[in-house]
């Protein structure tokens, strides 16, 4: 009689900085769990396949460690990874996704605009990389902040704060420099005291609705938005508006005044809105560093349950929540453009991104 496998434990390690996430990464296989790369061999083509084969080749593997770790590299993204490990049910469980930062790089990541390119149903799509780095980040359930030597005390704390205003469900620990940390005796096997850096992730493990809900900008319109911790530096404010947007002045805005930090360090807007031109359907608007996006969604502006009109929430560092909120109440239609009605929002210039009917959230 065949004894059954015990399922393989995944543990899905992510980061932009690849020195500190290979780190960390090394340190959590230790001596007792297989360490697999993922480096994806082309920009435009997902790890989903690379992450198959590493996590088949182990549970086949008769002498092969009961976890393992996938290293996954820079511009992995965490829905793309973590749905190739779900797609293992039978054979791999997900034990955590762990995103590395380094904190005195962290910011400069939120604002690097250089375009990823990657296979979208066939087409080739573009992302910031900045919007990778806060994707690793909102849906990790661990996040290791990394070198914070030449940090401030007054900066480590308002960086600590974004981190969790970004994701409040997250568990951030501070990663100790490598040769402050005792070495495992040889030959024996990570335990929950002596697996590095990060000896127990969090006290439950890895939960589907958790992640699908752990952006702090959905636990906010959600009424769910509580911070671990938190600082006077750092805001999380929503704004809400019936009207809908006027697309000109939308991005004027954002490619003005906003990005040009009148209103404080903005790092991070996301949310529904409702573009005039576009006013049957609801889309998703993402806004990190100089990156703006508005991608449709499956609900008509009529669907019951649809938002409505516009539910935006912004975090970042400094701001002026009143100057904000009056400058988001500016790019609304006016009372005489509201009475203008549909056929007028038509014709007003709108430089977003066409949607097409296959891409929706």
């Amino acid at each position: 009689m065949t004894t059954p496998r015990i399922p393989l434990t995944v543990t899905l390690v992510l980061g932009t900085c690849p020195p500190e996430r290979r780190t960390v990464a090394r340190q959590i296989a230790g001596r007792s769990a297989a360490l697999v790369t993922i480096e994806r061999q082309g920009e435009a083509e997902s790890a989903h396949p690379d992450i198959d084969d590493a996590i088949d080749a182990v549970a086949r593997h008769p002498l092969a460690p009961r976890h393992l770790v996938l290293d996954c590299g820079s511009t992995v993204r965490p829905v793309d990874a973590v749905s190739a490990v779900l797609g293992h049910r039978d054979t791999a469980v997900l034990d955590a996704v762990v995103t590395v930062v380094d904190a005195a790089h962290l910011l400069h990541d939120l604002q690097d605009d250089e375009w990823v390119t990657h296979d979208e149903d066939g087409d080739t799509a573009y992302t910031a990389r900045s919007m990778i780095t806060v994707e690793q980040l909102e849906y990790a359930d661990t996040i290791a902040v990394a070198g914070r030597r030449g940090v401030t005390h007054e900066r480590l704390a308002v960086l600590l704060a974004l981190l969790s205003h970004l994701n409040p469900t997250a568990l951030t620990r501070m990663v100790e420099p490598v040769a402050a940390r005792p070495r495992a005796t040889p030959g024996t096997p990570a335990t929950a005291s002596n697996r590095e850096p990060l000896a127990r992730y969090r006290d439950s493990p890895f939960e589907l609705d958790r992640f699908s809900t752990s952006p702090g900008w959905i636990a906010m319109l959600n009424g769910e938005h509580r911070p671990w911790v938190d600082h006077d530096r750092v805001t999380t404010l929503r704004f809400d508006s019936p009207r809908p947007m006027h697309p000109e002045r939308l991005l004027a805005c954002f490619d003005g005044p906003i990005e040009a930090g009148r209103f404080g360090r903005l790092i991070r807007t996301a949310g529904f809105l409702v573009l005039a031109t576009r006013a049957s359907r609801v889309g998703v608007l993402q806004h990190v560093g100089k990156m703006i996006d508005l991608e449709p969604t499956s609900f008509e502006t009529n669907d019951p349950g649809a938002p409505l009109g516009q539910e935006l929430v912004v975090t970042g560092i400094d701001l002026d929540e009143v100057a904000i909120t009056a400058a988001l109440h500016a790019c609304t239609l006016t009372d005489e453009e509201l009475l203008a009605g549909p056929a007028a929002w038509a014709h007003y210039p709108d430089a977003f991104t066409p949607w097409s009917t296959t891409r929706e959230h």
